[in-house]
């Protein structure tokens, strides 16, 4: 029969495709080898154009695929084989748009072969169609992103190690081949005509970015940023830089969407994720599309009267405050990973920046104990951070009005810690301010969380952060507002460790009267110190 079909002039082909999809879903194995041999067949005569009419069957094929028969199988993963190969031979003549989406629907099988199989095909079709691959990025997304690591979850008795692993390498491969696809010149007017001058064909690669659903992307993705694995995790958001990156006015249409769920984000267990996170919030906060694309803030944001500085966007102010409102409603977030949060921010935008604002958005905050918490990390890493130093460095001279100006600013919220606020005088070199506030000191209550504070400050002064600091106690005669101050603290703190450590230093101070001593008679008496020391 089969032969003389082949060989027939006046076969119905037309006819006979619909029998053969309708037939194609059967659930007998002995159907199905049949079915199988006859398409197989049909696809080696020279005159029958089979990839015309591969939509029709393809859906089918992958059914049997799946057929627990191995033989049957192996006889259908032969035969799609053989169609890719075709494809790539002659990739005009086949209908990609008709089989992407069930490319994407057997990409999603609990079953590895036909998971294989199906983003196999997903990475020749990206590559031979190029960029009118664009309007099914959701659709594909959907499918490879969860394929990017190992689910857990899924382990049964078909699960293959190697074939997981060749899914989770072919499925990289496209991910980053359908990124590749959007380029900067995406990011162009929707709306705007083409130029009649321009060929045809270059007008409709200029309009691609029409064929690019992005609310159907962005809703994908977020949904997948929730997503059990690290690693579909990491890809989402390497997806949404990506996007910022070269279509940022397009992607300031919906950023809405996604502002809320990239907050949450910063909760992630992972590093890593925390940090991506990050730094597409930055380039979000930062971004010049930002500065044209116009919001409607809400109304505690504008009651803030806190206007972004020059380099960033009103969303740099949006993230400040959900940054600090997350911090407020989860303090084991800030404990854990405040520290680490504030110091990329440091790295990814400028840092005077983020202290100003974050100070003026704490002149507003109403719960006291949260606003002693933040200021007290927020001075720890001004303090201690290598990310900070140069910050530190404009603090410590106060040379220009910018830096006064910073000063003033931080102050007003330091003062919601007290310890806090006389380290920022000490970085400052205001010694005199420093010693009026520990005067003031003795009407405040004695916590233990108090003189864990003060005992953190003299480990912060014994560090190399404060060498400067140590070095002026050589100069009494000029200093002595300091000293007056290191001894306020020494009096505050219980005969502790903080308290030995301290008075070790100060009973280094040279004595003011010494200090005017002949030089023979200065030497005498610093040789017989020294000499008792050992």
């Amino acid at each position: 029969m089969k032969d003389i079909v082949t060989e027939s002039s006046s076969f119905d082909l037309v006819t006979f495709i619909p029998l053969l999809r309708e037939r194609i879903y059967t659930k007998s194995p002995f159907a199905r080898q049949f079915l199988v041999s006859w398409v197989t067949v049909l696809d080696a005569v020279p005159d029958i154009q089979m990839l015309v009419y591969l939509p029709d069957i393809l859906d089918g094929l992958f059914h049997i695929l799946g057929d627990p028969n191995q033989e049957i199988k192996k006889m259908c993963e032969s035969t799609l084989g053989e169609f890719l190969k075709s494809i790539k031979e002659s990739p005009k003549k086949a209908n990609f748009s008709h089989m992407v989406n069930i490319l994407t629907a057997h990409s999603q099988s609990s079953e590895d072969l036909i998971q294989l199989t199906a983003v196999t095909w997903l990475k020749e079709f990206i590559r031979l169609s190029g960029r009118s691959i664009l309007p099914y990025t959701s659709g594909i997304l959907t499918a490879i992103l969860p394929c990017l690591a190992y689910d857990d979850e899924r382990k049964n008795l078909l699960f293959d190690a190697d074939n997981k692993k060749m899914i989770i390498e072919v499925s990289k491969t496209v991910n980053n081949s359908l990124m590749k696809l959007i380029t900067a010149e995406d990011d162009s007017d929707i709306n705007e005509q083409p130029d009649s001058s321009e060929p045809a064909e270059d007008s409709a690669s200029r309009q691609t970015v029409e064929k690019l659903a992005l609310p159907s992307v962005i809703d994908v993705l977020s949904k997948h940023l929730l997503h059990n694995s690290t690693q579909t995790r990491l890809s989402v958001l390497r997806w949404i830089y990506h996007l910022h990156m070269q279509i940022p006015n397009k992607m300031f249409q919906h950023v809405e969407e996604l502002f809320p769920v990239l907050i949450r984000t910063l909760s992630d267990p992972c590093d890593e994720v925390v940090l991506r996170d990050l730094e597409v919030l930055a380039e979000i906060s930062s971004s010049a599309a930002g500065r044209r694309h116009s919001i409607q803030l809400p109304e505690h944001i504008k009651n803030l009267s806190v206007a972004p500085p020059g380099s960033m966007n009103i969303y740099f102010i949006k993230f400040m405050l959900s940054l600090m409102n997350l911090f407020a409603t989860d303090h084991q977030l800030l404990d854990d990973r405040g520290s680490f949060i504030i110091q990329q921010l440091c790295l990814l935008l400028n840092a005077e920046d983020i202290y100003r604002t974050l100070a003026e958005i704490l002149l507003k905050e109403s719960d006291l104990k949260f606003a002693s918490h933040i200021v007290q990390t927020l001075n720890t890493i001004l303090l201690t951070s290598k990310e900070l130093f140069e910050l530190r460095n404009r603090l410590k001279d106060l040379k220009t009005e910018k830096c006064c100006s910073l000063f003033v600013c931080l102050y007003r919220s330091w003062c919601y810690n007290a310890v806090a606020t006389v380290s920022l005088c000490f970085l400052t070199q205001n010694y005199k301010h420093a010693c009026d506030l520990l005067q003031k000191f003795g009407d405040l209550e004695v916590t233990v969380e108090f003189l864990t504070e003060i005992d953190k400050l003299v480990q912060l002064i014994e560090s190399p952060i404060f060498t400067y600091l140590r070095l002026q106690l050589l100069d009494v005669e000029h200093n002595h507002h300091l000293m007056k101050s290191l001894y306020g603290l020494l009096m505050l703190l219980p005969q502790s460790d903080a308290f030995r450590t301290l008075l070790h230093r100060l009973q280094c101070i040279p004595n003011l009267q010494q200090m005017h001593m002949p030089t023979n008679e200065r030497y005498k008496r610093a040789h017989g110190f020294l000499a008792s020391c050992y």
